[in-house]
């Protein structure tokens, strides 16, 4: 955890809003509880845009596969009739 230096008497400090030496206030408690507050919400930006394009991508992935489940059975078929005798009717 972050110590800060109190402003009034100088000894070190976990974060508080007051120091628990002398009881002056502390402004750089607030700024480090504000430069958290904006990394959290980057971080959740992030988070959501990831997540935005892990299904975009989860979506083509599947749209591929399907294709390739389709061409791949078209394929062989095409085999089957390939490698199947001909029949030939003959009339009488």
């Amino acid at each position: 955890m972050a110590t800060f230096q109190c402003s009034a008497c100088g000894r070190e400090i976990k974060p508080a809003d007051r120091c628990p030496h002398c009881g002056a206030e502390q402004p750089q408690w607030v700024e480090h509880l504000a430069e958290i507050e904006r990394s959290i919400a980057e971080m959740k930006a992030r988070e959501a845009a990831i997540a935005r394009e892990q299904r975009q991508i989860a979506a083509k992935m599947q749209a591929a596969l399907f294709q390739r489940d389709i061409l791949a059975h078209a394929g062989e078929e095409r085999t089957k009739q390939a490698t199947r005798p001909r029949r030939v009717l003959r009339s009488l």
